[in-house]
């Protein structure tokens, strides 16, 4: 029987609106459910945990990217792994809802859990010098990412995700300065100054900037993009590109591949996934391919 856990970001401007949605088209969802609201940072994580190990057969974040990475967490720490996991967007960038083309349409979602089990998609793990581990569903991130989240979490978002990150990125790229890495895959190796480094399996960040337009959820590969010694100028004359989801032209912008990287510094490195600051050190990441049931109506695998 399908049993639904919707897992509510209880700071969201946007949960009466989900609400109002799932009153209108409760009777079209099969089985039982149940609505639960998260009150702190982490809060959607260990509920996620709790509501895979009580047998709930679906769990759907209803938030942001944030939001998804807990309960991504959640579930794959938990004794269901298999649990099916969903999203109802309603957070400040969205990124992840753009690659796998999730609204907010109720009637779409309710059609996704009944439908089934989800499609099996890949999974980010970054492994810590400590071996403790994060998953991650879309994008990890070194560089000036890392800032940009610690500035969007500190600031209002009166006038909507695309401002809201555009206005963070260039702020930080005013005071930023590119740090130096090494980085270490079974196929390549590579060291220097970056702006960003980025580990993608979904094609979006940073509120619809299309940086890896190559990755895909069924991948064997991470899509690896790497954004070298740039500055805010060489920024400002790509952005449309990147929104385009065009690939750069520039001898500071490479394009690889890897299922495995090895990410090292003379200075401990921050890094983001998924949006959200994860830790401080160096790291490795992994490709966990199939780790995930996702509700998402899947492109075929020929195109």
């Amino acid at each position: 029987m399908i049993k639904t856990a919707f897992i509510v970001n209880g700071r969201s401007k946007n949960k009466k609106r989900f609400l109002k949605k799932l009153n209108l088209h409760r009777h079209l969802l099969k089985g039982e459910f149940s609505v639960v609201y998260t009150s702190e940072a982490g809060h959607a994580l260990s509920l996620a945990r709790e509501m895979a190990n009580e047998g709930f057969t679906h769990v759907i974040a209803v938030g942001g990217d944030g939001t998804l990475h807990e309960v991504v967490n959640g579930i794959v720490c938990s004794q269901n792994p298999t649990c099916a996991v969903g999203l109802f967007p309603g957070g400040t960038a969205n990124d992840f809802a753009k690659t796998v083309n999730v609204s907010g349409d109720m009637e779409q979602l309710i059609n996704l859990i009944n439908s089934g089990q989800g499609v099996p998609i890949n999974l980010g793990s970054i492994t810590f010098a400590d071996h403790s581990q994060r998953k991650f569903v879309n994008i990890a991130d070194l560089g000036l990412g890392v800032d940009v989240v610690h500035r969007v979490n500190r600031s209002g978002r009166l006038f909507g995700g695309n401002f809201t990150f555009f206005k963070a990125i260039l702020l930080t790229l005013l005071s930023y300065k590119n740090q130096q890495i090494r980085v270490k895959t079974k196929e390549w190796e590579w060291s220097g100054k970056i702006n960003s480094f980025v580990i993608a399996s979904g094609k979006y960040f940073g509120s619809g900037l299309c940086i890896a337009p190559g990755a895909s959820l069924a991948s064997e590969s991470f899509s690896v993009v790497i954004i070298g010694d740039i500055t805010i100028r060489d920024y400002l004359s790509h952005v449309r590109k990147i929104r385009k989801g065009l690939k750069i032209d520039h001898p500071e912008v490479t394009y690889k591949v890897a299922d495995r990287l090895e990410i090292s510094s003379e200075i401990p490195l921050g890094i983001e996934a998924d949006g959200e600051f994860i830790g401080n050190g160096s790291f490795i990441i992994e490709l966990e391919r199939k780790k995930l049931n996702f509700l998402y109506e899947a492109e075929p695998a020929n195109r």
